[in-house]
């Protein structure tokens, strides 16, 4: 029974592949041209040397929380975010399994220290801060004091979210990959 239903369908498919084609042609029907409501500027030229616009560059404008940089060391982690337009309250850090970390320090783009509570909460460090980060503020979140498990190692990443005033929920920021030199 199998048999005559596989070669009824290998039938049908031969039947149906080496049918002619009939194309069917439908009368053009004219189309009215486009006008254009502005005319097209054409494009400046650059010239070498000359200085370029914002916007001609093709940045962002930063309004959103973000990671900035990363840097590592086999001793010490860096990362750098940026807060958004919107006030933060505390930045949630899950470090790599393979990481112990001894201290952190927080400071802002001026090199001024933070002052902020740091707990564990399971595998995620909670850093609140005692002050909500104003907006437009670059963190850099310094991980000191590390014992790494695996010490061959060339990069680590770290989960970061973050906890911004006028938000119900926390704000992922994504992963930090941090390159050890």
């Amino acid at each position: 029974m199998k048999k005559l239903i596989w070669f009824s369908s290998f039938s049908l498919a031969i039947a149906t592949t080496s049918l002619p084609a009939v194309a069917q042609i439908q009368p053009a029907q004219p189309v009215q041209p486009i006008q254009p409501v502005q005319p097209i500027q054409p494009v400046q030229p650059i010239q070498p040397g000359a200085q370029i616009s914002p916007r001609q560059r093709g940045v962002f404008e930063r309004t959103a929380p973000q990671i900035s940089s990363t840097t590592g060391f086999r001793d010490a982690h860096y990362i750098s975010v940026y807060t958004g337009e919107q006030p933060l309250s505390y930045i949630a850090v899950r470090p790599p399994e393979l990481v112990n970390i001894g201290n952190i320090d927080i400071t802002n783009q001026a090199g001024e220290q933070i002052d902020a509570n740091i707990m564990r909460e399971g595998d995620i460090i909670r850093i609140n801060f005692s002050q909500p980060v104003p907006p437009a503020t670059t963190l850099q979140i310094a991980f000191r004091n590390l014992a790494l498990d695996s010490p061959n190692r060339n990069f680590y990443l770290y989960e970061l979210a973050g906890g911004h005033l006028g938000y119900r929920r926390e704000i992922p920021y994504g992963f930090a990959q941090v390159q050890v030199f």
